[in-house]
């Protein structure tokens, strides 16, 4: 780094004497010299870059700053006060760094929000995994556009009061009911909650310009169409679910890491996906089976499958667990339990085979 210092000693005379061009060309070999060693630098080494830059920068014109924030915006390790002071900076300079630059922490940019203006909270929206703090203040503080805007990033991440904010906006603006609509991270009882919104704001479009004779018809078409988005919602978060349970069981099994004592885990931690998943495997069953066989109308089956491969009454009491209907009924888990003990294994076994073979059968 002893050029850069010899750069430290040489620039005195041009910010003192030299004119804005003669600034705007040595900022611009200096930022080329950070670029091309930025990969192997030390922070301390970035530090000397942050101050010279830094100082250079305060002293050119809009033209210029512009490019050195869209040159520094995507570098993981760009002078960091040189960033923020970027940042803070007229909307055209400070664009390019607030959507992209990782320099920029939550703080950062909850501080250039409660400084700035619109457009500066506009292009923090355009930035990925936005933070809750973020989001929070965004808001907050936004106003209408902002909050269409953030509520519009599906990478964004919203605390349970910021998201309950916008639910309870969305009662009143019919667009961001639209646009939280697209969005899976929306709790359950906000869901509810949402989807009576957007019940309400449907049956007032459509009275408005329907004869009042036909507003029970009205009521029962919108209620179709709700439940209607609710099944296809539910379906769409089952599959989602079924599908990142079966890379994990899948991954586990090919480790060997597959076992009984793991079945219990996900049986007892409630996690109807994965235990699923994990008695397929194990048993060697497809998964339609194997929901049939925890879930299905024969309450004896799991009982069946439990005995043929040798678990133990914990293991299959886990597994009964999973049922809403008889899981916590201790009258039913009893019994169930002195159906066990009594089963016979080779008799389980039996059973379990040709619940194999009709599964494998097209």
């Amino acid at each position: 780094m002893s050029s850069v210092s010899a750069l430290l000693r040489d620039l005195e005379a041009t910010m003192t004497r030299g004119s804005n061009d003669d600034r705007t060309q040595i900022l611009a070999r200096l930022t080329d010299l950070f670029l091309s060693t930025a990969a192997g630098m030390e922070e301390d080494q970035v530090s000397i870059f942050d101050v010279v830059i830094g100082r250079l920068s305060r002293a050119i014109e809009v033209r210029a700053r512009i490019e050195l924030s869209e040159r520094l915006a995507p570098i993981p390790n760009a002078p960091s006060g040189v960033v923020r002071q970027l940042a803070l900076d007229e909307i055209a300079v400070a664009r390019p760094v607030l959507i992209a630059s990782k320099r920029l922490t939550d703080q950062d940019l909850v501080a250039v929000s409660a400084a700035k203006g619109r457009d500066h909270m506009l292009a923090i929206t355009e930035r990925p995994d936005l933070g809750e703090p973020v989001t929070d203040f965004l808001i907050l503080r936004g106003g209408r556009v902002v909050t269409h805007a953030v509520a519009a990033n599906q990478t964004a991440r919203f605390s349970r009061h910021g998201m309950g904010v916008l639910v309870m906006r969305a009662v009143q603006d019919d667009a961001l009911q639209a646009t939280l609509g697209s969005r899976r991270d929306i709790p359950a009882e906000l869901l509810g909650q949402l989807l009576v919104a957007a019940k309400n704001s449907a049956r007032r479009r459509l009275t408005a310009t329907l004869e009042p004779s036909l507003a029970g018809a009205v009521d029962m078409a919108v209620e179709r169409g709700a439940q209607a988005i609710v099944a296809e919602a539910q379906t769409h978060d089952g599959y989602g679910k079924i599908n990142a349970a079966l890379i994990e069981i899948n991954r586990l099994h090919e480790a060997g890491q597959l076992d009984e004592a793991k079945l219990v885990e996900f049986a007892a931690a409630g996690s109807l996906e994965h235990a699923m998943c994990a008695v397929a495997a194990l048993a060697q069953l497809g998964l339609p089976a194997t929901e049939q066989i925890i879930l299905g109308t024969d309450r004896d089956a799991v009982l069946l499958v439990g005995r043929a491969l040798g678990w133990s009454w914990e293991t299959t009491r886990a597994l009964i667990g999973l049922r809403k209907d008889l899981g916590k009924s201790e009258v039913a888990i009893e019994r169930a339990r002195q159906s066990f003990r009594t089963l016979n294994t080779t008799t389980a076994q039996r059973v379990l085979g040709f619940l194999r073979m009709r599964d494998a059968q097209p």
